[in-house]
């Protein structure tokens, strides 16, 4: 049995295999991607039940390091058994047939879900977007993506401002590439009042991750914000973040560990979506009891505000605002 076998010296013991995740999750989040699919993949040898943690987190580990077709496997599987959270799982998978340019399987897998009228109402214009954009990829692949060195110019910055499905792809493409000649278009895109606030947080991302150390001007959510990306607090170091999660931890995390991982996922968007601004209440406590009641009915579930104020202090005019904020910034989180 797998259980028998000796892995780098570690006694298998009760709660080992959350322990990995854990720690597979903590160095995903610290980009340490070859680290954290080694956990993943030890922590899924244990033993044949599917976590979907696991699987996910190992594709987007295949992802980061350019496995694609690996990282693609994972995802079928994932959306072919049917666990994970489909609409998480088949947003990563997206990504990734972008990435290898497999444009006729992004529009039939999207045409498939829309017969299925499988598709969120909230997430239907992303995804008819993408479907748009695959099927002109297709067509006429040279229209739409001008792959040339000159990308900076300004008939192609206008044409990219039209297309935040186009954007995406083109920030990829800049991932291991030289971006100072393309910092005009990046630049016009985070100072375009009209952006795509996703498109603007992958962008600063992007210039994080390159080290770029020389002022940027973001406007997002009608409010402007000048920082240095090198510098800036990255969404997934903010001290609310882990704040909220350890709340909502130790309530929806022991009563249902599968909701509160979609609810999880749900935070860090919210607030990778916001960046480089911060919400607009900084109490943990509200954030954690606006998130458990969102998740309670996006599954159906209805809650008390009575059983709400067992578990978490708040006021409830401020507790229906953060609910309408989290709503609202999911519907665009998704391309």
């Amino acid at each position: 049995m797998k259980h028998d076998k000796k892995k780098d010296n570690v006694i298998l013991f009760p709660g080992l295999k959350e322990r990995l995740i854990e720690k597979g999750m903590a160095a995903l989040k610290d980009k340490q991607y070859q680290e954290a699919l080694h956990l993943f993949s030890e922590a899924k040898s244990y033993d044949d039940d599917e976590e979907s943690d696991i699987h996910l987190g190992m594709a987007i580990c295949f992802l980061e390091l350019g496995e694609l077709q690996d990282a693609k496997r994972v995802c079928e599987k994932m959306l072919h058994e049917g666990y994970g959270h489909y609409f998480t799982v088949l947003q990563v998978y997206m990504t990734i047939l972008i990435q290898l340019k497999e444009y006729e399987e992004v529009k039939q897998t999207i045409e498939a879900v829309l017969e299925e009228n499988h598709l969120p109402a909230e997430s239907a214009e992303h995804f008819y977007k993408l479907l748009e954009f695959s099927r002109k990829m297709i067509e006429s692949p040279e229209e739409i993506l001008d792959e040339d060195e000159d990308a900076g110019s300004e008939v192609n910055i206008d044409d990219m401002l039209k297309r935040p499905e186009e954007q995406v792809q083109f920030i990829h493409s800049l991932k291991d590439r030289n971006i100072t000649p393309h910092m005009g278009l990046l630049n016009t895109i985070l100072q375009n009042p009209d952006g795509n606030p996703l498109v603007k947080s992958m962008i600063l991302q992007l210039l994080a991750e390159h080290d770029v150390a020389k002022p940027v001007h973001v406007t997002k959510f009608g409010d402007s914000l000048t920082l240095i990306p090198s510098e800036a607090v990255k969404p997934e170091q903010m001290p609310l973040l882990q704040q909220v999660l350890r709340m909502l931890d130790d309530t929806l995390g022991n009563e249902n560990p599968t909701l509160y991982q979609a609810v999880e996922e749900l935070w860090r968007r919210h607030l990778f979506v916001l960046y480089p601004f911060l919400p607009k209440y900084t109490d943990p406590s509200l954030w954690a009891a606006a998130l458990h009641k969102v998740g309670y009915e996006m599954h159906g579930i209805e809650i008390e505000l009575e059983e709400l104020h067992l578990l978490y202090e708040f006021n409830e005019r401020e507790l229906r605002e953060a609910c309408t904020m989290l709503k609202d910034i999911e519907e665009i989180s998704y391309l």
